[in-house]
């Protein structure tokens, strides 16, 4: 088949696994173009067999690596859906598929406008704030959910989110939950582990993310704290974004600043993962949580909100342990508890290695695959009428 991908290119769960899917795809003998946006594109290294076109945004220039670009220009626009009707029109798609709705579902419908009947059939991966801040918008959200609606098949990468992107948007029938994926040759354990963790050094906690508000970082920094006052701890912050000068200026004022290492926008967040003994997540919102996935595939547990679709990726008191939002005191509880206890922490590693298993990307990626061959199959089908 011929495929085309739609995706962001800032750092985030949406992008990643949109090129991760190109990459699966095209090594299943697939012809995959990907359709972004100029900045640090995710797995770009990684992709030789997939067709990449980057579109110069004039509205993206100037911004942070991890700023999720959404606000995109009539300019912008333009190109960017001349250089797909471009591919369409040369090597032609069976399948048009846009991870995250802003702006690349009406970049969809734009496209639909013009080609008609003759279009590639429409999938669309619904992301969190797809749903949870973009949809409730009150300019935005009625423009996409009438646009949303003329995709011909939805996805998104939880039934938590599932359920959520009906309630808002509307929908005759929620999307199809299909997980998002991991790379278990690349997210793996450590081998330098030991019988009680990694041998000759105190516990250490990480934090991964773009710290974006809706991660709410300086909720991760207070937590981190409390458990520092308690136990020996040392905290590795990996990525950047607009919260990072607030979190610097909570670790300024405490005892604990020389406890903080920041690691910064890493492209070896797997290595780095295979060091650390907890995962710490204070998101608001999370329609799955990519990264605590990668993270128990390495071995790691993960202390998080229960927040939408984090409970369907992390077990509580089996692979990880959940918190509700605002109750920091418990959250520090739960991590000096686990970080105290060497067999309970062993126990946990090893409950969420094989947890993670079920997400392999050769498992998902498949059910993407089924699904654009059946779905294109039917659209062939179905009777045109002529009038």
């Amino acid at each position: 088949m011929h495929i085309g991908i739609m995706c962001h290119a800032s750092y985030g769960g949406s992008a990643r696994i949109a090129t991760g899917l190109a990459i699966a795809l095209a090594g299943l003998g697939h012809r995959v173009h990907i359709f972004t946006g100029t900045g640090p594109l995710a797995n770009r290294d990684r992709m030789p067999d997939v067709v990449v076109h980057t579109i110069t945004l004039d509205g993206a220039k100037g911004l942070h690596p991890a700023t999720l670009h959404t606000d995109w220009s009539a300019e912008d626009l333009q190109r960017y859906t001349d250089r797909i009707l471009q591919v369409i029109n040369t090597e032609g798609l069976d399948v048009l598929h846009f991870h995250y709705a802003i702006p690349f579902a009406f970049v969809a419908q734009s496209i639909r406008d013009v080609l008609g009947k003759t279009m590639p059939l429409v999938i669309g991966t619904l992301h969190g704030t797809d749903v949870s801040n973009f949809g409730r918008d009150p300019m935005i959200g009625p423009r996409l959910a009438q646009v949303l609606k003329s995709s011909d098949v939805l996805t998104t990468v939880s039934e938590s989110h599932a359920q959520l992107a009906t309630e808002v948007f509307g929908l005759a029938e929620p999307p199809r939950a299909i997980p998002n994926f991991i790379d278990l040759s690349k997210f793996r354990p450590s081998t330098h582990w030991d019988g009680d963790g990694r041998p000759g050094s105190r516990p250490r906690i990480a934090h991964v993310s773009n710290f974006r508000p809706v991660k709410d970082p300086q909720t991760m920094a207070r937590i981190f704290l409390a458990i520092r006052a308690r136990i020996e701890t040392e905290l590795w912050l990996i990525g950047s974004g607009e919260e990072m000068d607030a979190v610097r200026s909570i670790f300024r004022k405490s005892a604990f600043e020389d406890d903080v290492v920041y690691l910064g926008l890493r492209s070896d967040v797997a290595s780095l993962l295979r060091q650390v003994d907890l995962l710490l997540m204070t998101s608001l919102h999370e329609s799955f949580s990519l990264v605590a996935l990668e993270a128990m595939a390495c071995g790691v547990p993960v202390l998080a909100t229960r927040v939408g679709g984090v409970p369907e990726v992390v077990i509580h008191g089996s692979t990880g342990m959940l918190f509700p939002l605002g109750d920091h005191a418990l959250a520090a509880d739960m991590a000096v508890s686990l970080l105290s206890n060497p067999p309970a922490h062993r126990a946990m590693r090893q409950a969420a290695i094989q947890h993670a298993v079920k997400f392999r990307v050769e498992r998902i990626v498949r059910k993407y695959e089924a699904l654009y061959k059946r779905r294109a199959k039917a659209s062939r089908l179905e009777p045109v009428t002529i009038y």
